[in-house]
């Protein structure tokens, strides 16, 4: 029994150890467990605290560092503005040493460049003074060899006028010299109430056909205007109706028809005018106005003549003498010579010297008709169109004698009525 109990005392001794040990490793793994729970809930608060110390460091680093930042940018700025002005100060003594020296170069090239330009300027007016010297002269003698030719051919035509044996060759010289002096002439012969073309010249192909042009008074323009009141009819001063009524006339040309006379009636008229197209431009300003004037004046003397010769040649009749000084003008190589001739002496030198004001004036008014508006607008004419006005004026005085004591007066009231459009103000005072 004591060895079973014994036994059973070893076996009871042998399970409370055993179970001692299993509770001392519960126990154990219990504290471990524990300790590590704390250890790690210490671990977790420490990395917190140390977490929230490194953020707030790092927060009081970035602040630090945006300040120091801060504080070298205002320090390099300072710095800079500091440099920055020291050097323009500098740029300013330079440029200011610079200007100086550039304006005392500047003052003696000036001063070189005023002496060079008065020398050049002198040389140059002293050239041009001889130029214009030398122009005029040219210009002058030019002028007397146009006027000396003019006056040849003139005394050509009306030496040919004065030879002239029969109606037919009056016309034809009349015709012919004309022609030599303008662009375009024209010569027409009265039939009845018509008028036909004797000579054409610068109408081109009416030159070979003449005779083509046959138009009523009233459809022949300034020619018919002629013929009807006897008397010199130009454009556009006296005839509203442009042109000759066979040809077109441009704006800016005159036109002239000129009656010839035979015993006071026209039997034929003659058309001339500066239209281009011709083989030769005339001069303005020019005198043709008034030769072709002469030599229809002087044609229907020779017309007068000859017919006064055919009369008193004709054997005497009852009758007669009045039926060959009719002839019907329906004729055009017999003039009508009723009536008692006509000088030219009865033309009163006012009347002519106003006529040649008119055209004088109305050449400048049509070759220079923009110019003329504007002036007209800023009442400045005598000024704008000073050297024209002189120009028209120096030919004017050339043609119209100092006798004459309306001469000026003349000329100026043209002036009013033909470039001032009748405004006297509109002339303004000369340049």
């Amino acid at each position: 029994m004591e060895g079973e109990i014994r036994a059973i005392v070893q076996e009871l001794v042998s399970s409370a150890a055993e179970e001692r040990q299993a509770a001392i490793a519960n126990a154990r793994d219990a504290a471990v467990a524990d300790t590590r729970r704390e250890l790690e809930s210490e671990v977790a608060q420490a990395q917190a605290r140390a977490q929230a110390t490194l953020d707030q460091r790092l927060s009081d680093a970035r602040a630090e560092r945006e300040q120091a930042t801060l504080e070298l940018r205002d320090r390099l700025t300072a710095e800079s503005e500091g440099r920055l002005q020291t050097v323009l100060d500098e740029a300013d003594a330079r440029a200011q040493s610079a200007a100086g020296e550039t304006e005392r170069r500047l003052a003696e090239a000036a001063a070189d460049g005023d002496a060079r330009v008065r020398a050049a300027v002198d040389e140059a007016e002293e050239r041009a003074a001889q130029a214009l010297a030398e122009s005029v002269a040219a210009a002058r003698v030019g002028e007397r060899e146009y006027e000396m030719a003019g006056l040849a051919r003139l005394l050509d035509a009306v030496r040919g006028l004065d030879g002239a044996a029969s109606l037919s060759d009056v016309l034809d010289v009349l015709g012919q010299a004309a022609g030599r002096e303008t662009c375009r002439a024209a010569l027409l012969v009265l039939r009845g109430d018509r008028v036909q073309g004797w000579k054409v010249v610068g109408f081109g192909a009416l030159d070979s056909q003449p005779r083509s042009v046959d138009l009523a008074l009233i459809d022949a323009g300034i020619v018919g205007a002629a013929i009807s009141g006897t008397r010199v009819v130009t454009t556009p001063t006296d005839h509203d109706g442009r042109g000759p009524g066979f040809a077109a006339l441009p704006a800016d040309r005159i036109g002239m028809a000129v009656p010839v006379l035979v015993g006071g009636r026209a039997v034929a008229v003659l058309y001339a005018d500066t239209a281009a197209g011709a083989d030769r431009e005339v001069p303005v300003p020019s005198g043709w106005p008034e030769v072709i004037e002469i030599l229809a004046r002087h044609a229907g003397r020779c017309l007068e003549a000859l017919t006064a010769q055919r009369t008193s040649q004709t054997p005497s009749s009852k009758g007669s003498g009045a039926a060959t000084a009719k002839t019907a003008p329906s004729d055009p190589q017999t003039p009508d010579t009723a009536s008692a001739p006509r000088t030219m002496s009865t033309v009163e030198p006012e009347v002519s010297a106003r006529r040649l004001a008119r055209l004088l004036i109305s050449e400048i008014k049509l070759y220079h008709e923009a110019a003329v508006h504007e002036a007209r607008k800023s009442r400045t004419l005598l000024a704008r169109l000073g050297p024209e006005i002189d120009r028209a004026r120096r030919a004017y005085d050339t043609r119209i004698p100092a006798s004459l004591a309306s001469r000026a007066d003349l000329f100026h009231q043209e002036l009013i009525a033909t470039l001032a459009g009748g405004d006297p103000s509109l002339l303004g005072v000369p340049a």
